[in-house]
């Protein structure tokens, strides 16, 4: 008999953790496990990554989209939630939004249960820490495993519940691991550690793909994807492309994959360093890809990360590295298949520089990263996951 998985997350948008997610979903053997992906937004842009043999149940607060009945305190959920332009109703309202909030969020609960209509689950994988408690309320199942992804423990979201609920607390680097046992010590002996997987085949297929922004053949090209938010340090790209540019790296350009919350702020700083014909931003991106494949350098500046796809992607696409440690110190053997360097602008770009004026330095990590077996890691770190549920 199959065993019965369920994931819960926030959504499928795109996004690192959402690709790691589609790629674990995508590995599991459907003859022996029967598995469902419960999402509490209707936010699916990476759904059409997700294999057809998993289960996908939005429960959506807007609109219907899994379930037959809609949910009816949408209004209620409004109110705590910021807002552009608040009506009179919503600022009086302020005061009162914990009480709201907690009002709805059980409100909430009660509907993805009575929508779940009992349906009872060997294991419930809770992947995103900001689902935990529709997860452990709503959720009938034996067993129940957290996922914690992020790089820094104090700026990050943690839910006590599921803390407490989980059987282990899966964590996809050791620093990660290491730094939770010393953030939450009453859990240490629950937390192991097993890394995020890659879809090497879709990488390298999605890649051949036309892009929609060609870059320059006779130019030095950069990429970064991710998220523009303060903790991947996407102002720091930007300070050091001033610098490569001030030192006459007058063939540079360096593109940026992603969108987020900081994007009108790195606009205005990009502007200010006056480097706009030189660092694009590219947005978000559905196939990011093409310009991974493009890349004559891949660039992580972050200064806190868990175990970042888009390295592990990179990688599969044999492109020289330069990261920051505190993107991937646990990913990269600086000197053999990257280079690493401190979470400053002037040390980012040294280390562009210095692979810039050394294209047999970047053969050699091309090479050395094209000796790699990433399906045979990849089993390794899902075996990991099937002997806990």
């Amino acid at each position: 008999m199959k065993k019965k998985i369920i994931f819960v997350t926030e959504a499928l948008w795109i996004g690192g953790i959402e690709t790691a997610l589609v790629n674990l979903l995508n590995r599991f053997n459907y003859e022996e496990y029967d598995v469902s992906c419960l999402i509490l937004r209707n936010d699916q842009p990476m759904a059409p990554r997700l294999t057809k043999k998993c289960r996908l149940l939005v429960a959506d607060r807007e609109r219907p989209v899994s379930f037959p009945k809609p949910y009816r305190f949408a209004r209620l959920f409004h109110l705590t939630q910021p807002s552009p332009r608040p009506s009179r109703l919503h600022r009086l309202m302020q005061w009162t939004v914990p009480a709201i909030r907690w009002l709805e969020n059980r409100l909430y609960i009660r509907y993805l249960r009575e929508n779940l209509a009992g349906e009872h689950f060997d294991t419930a994988v809770i992947y995103s820490d900001r689902a935990a408690e529709a997860a452990v309320r709503a959720v009938r199942a034996d067993k129940y495993l957290m996922y914690y992804h992020h790089g820094a423990m104090r700026r990050s979201w943690h839910d006590e519940i599921g803390y407490k609920k989980g059987e282990r607390i899966i964590a996809v680097s050791e620093k990660i691991a290491e730094n939770l046992r010393v953030f939450r010590p009453k859990y240490r002996d629950k937390i192991v550690m097993i890394n995020n997987l890659v879809d090497t085949e879709d990488v390298q297929r999605k890649s051949l793909e036309p892009p929609e922004t060609e870059f320059p053949s006779d130019a030095f090209n950069l990429v970064t994807c991710g998220r523009i938010s303060p903790e991947k340090g996407m102002d720091l790209a930007a300070e050091a492309c001033a610098s490569l540019l001030r030192q006459g790296v007058s063939d540079l350009h360096w593109w940026i994959v992603g969108g987020g919350p900081a994007e009108s702020e790195l606009r205005k700083q990009v502007e200010q360093l006056g480097i706009g014909d030189r660092f694009h931003l590219l947005g978000m991106q559905s196939n990011p890809y093409p310009y991974l494949r493009m890349a004559d350098v891949y660039v992580q500046p972050s200064r806190f990360e868990g175990h970042s796809v888009t390295i592990l992607e990179a990688r599969v696409l044999r492109k020289p590295i330069v990261a920051t440690r505190a993107a991937a110190s646990e990913q990269l053997t600086s000197g053999t298949d990257g280079l690493l360097c401190e979470s400053r602008p002037e040390a980012i770009a040294a280390a562009i520089l210095s692979l810039r004026n050394d294209p047999a330095l970047r053969r050699g990590f091309s090479e050395a990263l094209a000796q790699l077996d990433f399906d045979a890691v990849n089993q390794s770190e899902l075996r990991k996951l099937e002997k806990l549920i």
